[in-house]
């Protein structure tokens, strides 16, 4: 069978894209390496922009009725403990609240949804790391359990993430930059018992050697999602709670509220991390962090695979609608829109960054912010990505 678009990845970028496609009548090929639900190291936080873009796909309801805790606050801590307060209407227009909710509940209502708008969907399907072209077509091979098979399709799109199947193929990766110069950074995630006094609140602190956010989510349950060096991570030697104490409870903001908290969960871990850019492979239409990867101190890490999904799908689409299968012009097509929607947003958290991650600088950003409302909502904005065109 020949599909219209195959999907490599389950994610919020691939399903978005699934979803999308789907709805509008095109045959489409989803490739998942995992069993849902499944757990995932990730901060769990949906801005108030992601409402929209649920809404569209068809789910926002039922992730509110799976019980997503509803945050209407962000406060940014330095390491000294001085906050900055970001009221959440400031990044929608005044429109809605943030969700918190686990990726291993999200992840399923997505993919849930994209079978109900006719997508084929394949979970425990490795892809395998060859990759080519024949006849205009993509061939995609991969396995399921020991049984082998390939599978065709016009378009190819890669949300495999950052370390995914085609992410494999590249020889080099463009534009990578650590938060900290000659470190390796890595993230940790645990879920824990609901935290008093977060209610309606997500925050993040920052520490010596990285950073650290701290919502709830459904369940009543928080999720703690950190970021710091390997020299740190050896340093604890695999005792968390040490590890915590090297990092967060650096932060008296953060060790206040982690004074009482209690696992609720397996801890997750992932890395190394690097920033920005990647390299692109011929032939493929590359979403969410198989495309680039954003500082998560912006907490919109899932708005821009939702908000980059759901472009491809339409630009996909928008094609085919047309008679045009020619995949270079199709994504070509996506990469001009894409940069038209998120090249802004990557200048202003890169130049944040500079800022964030030296002590000084850092105290003095907290410190003007703090004081100039109007300024700290033009920084917070200045991080989201533009409106989607039609």
């Amino acid at each position: 069978m020949r599909y219209d678009a195959i999907v490599i990845g389950a994610g919020p970028g691939g399903t978005s894209a699934a979803i999308t496609l789907g709805m509008a009548g095109r045959r489409v090929l989803l490739l998942e390496k995992s069993r849902f639900p499944r757990e995932k190291l990730c901060g769990e936080f949906l801005t108030p922009e992601c409402r929209a873009i649920f809404n569209r796909l068809g789910v926002l309801d039922r992730l509110i009725s799976a019980g997503a805790a509803l945050i209407s606050q962000y406060n940014i801590y330095s390491q000294e403990g001085n906050g900055i307060e970001i009221p959440l209407r400031w990044l929608a227009d005044g429109e809605g609240e943030a969700l918190g909710l686990s990726r291993g509940r999200m992840d399923t209502i997505l993919l849930d949804r994209a079978r109900e708008v006719g997508v084929e969907v394949r979970e425990e399907f490795s892809v395998a790391a060859g990759f080519r072209v024949e006849d205009g077509d993509g061939i995609v091979e991969g396995q399921h359990a020991s049984v082998k098979e390939s599978f065709r399709a016009g378009l190819i799109i890669d949300a495999s993430g950052r370390n995914g199947a085609f992410s494999r193929q590249l020889s080099r990766q463009a534009g990578q930059v650590s938060l900290f110069q000659g470190a390796r950074i890595f993230g940790c995630k645990v879920h824990l018992r609901r935290i008093p006094g977060m209610a309606g609140l997500g925050e993040l602190y920052f520490f010596a050697d990285g950073y650290g956010g701290l919502s709830d989510i459904e369940g009543e349950r928080s999720n703690l999602c950190f970021l710091t060096t390997e020299k740190t991570l050896l340093e604890a030697r695999g005792d968390r709670e040490k590890l915590l104490d090297l990092t967060l409870n650096t932060n008296p903001v953060a060790k206040k509220r982690l004074k009482e908290a209690v696992m609720a969960g397996e801890w997750h871990g992932t890395g190394p991390i690097t920033y920005g850019r990647q390299q692109k492979l011929a032939g493929v239409l590359a979403v969410g962090d198989s495309s680039a990867f954003i500082d998560p101190f912006t907490g919109s890490g899932m708005l821009l695979a939702l908000t980059s999904g759901e472009l491809a799908g339409r630009v996909v689409d928008q094609h085919l609608s047309v008679g045009n299968r020619k995949a270079d012009e199709i994504i070509a097509d996506y990469e001009v829109r894409h940069r038209s929607m998120f090249t802004r947003r990557y200048r202003a958290v890169s130049m944040l960054r500079n800022l964030a991650f030296k002590p000084a600088a850092r105290r003095l950003m907290v410190t003007i912010l703090a004081r100039q409302q109007s300024l700290a909502r033009a920084v917070a904005r200045s991080t989201r990505s533009t409106r989607m065109r039609q």
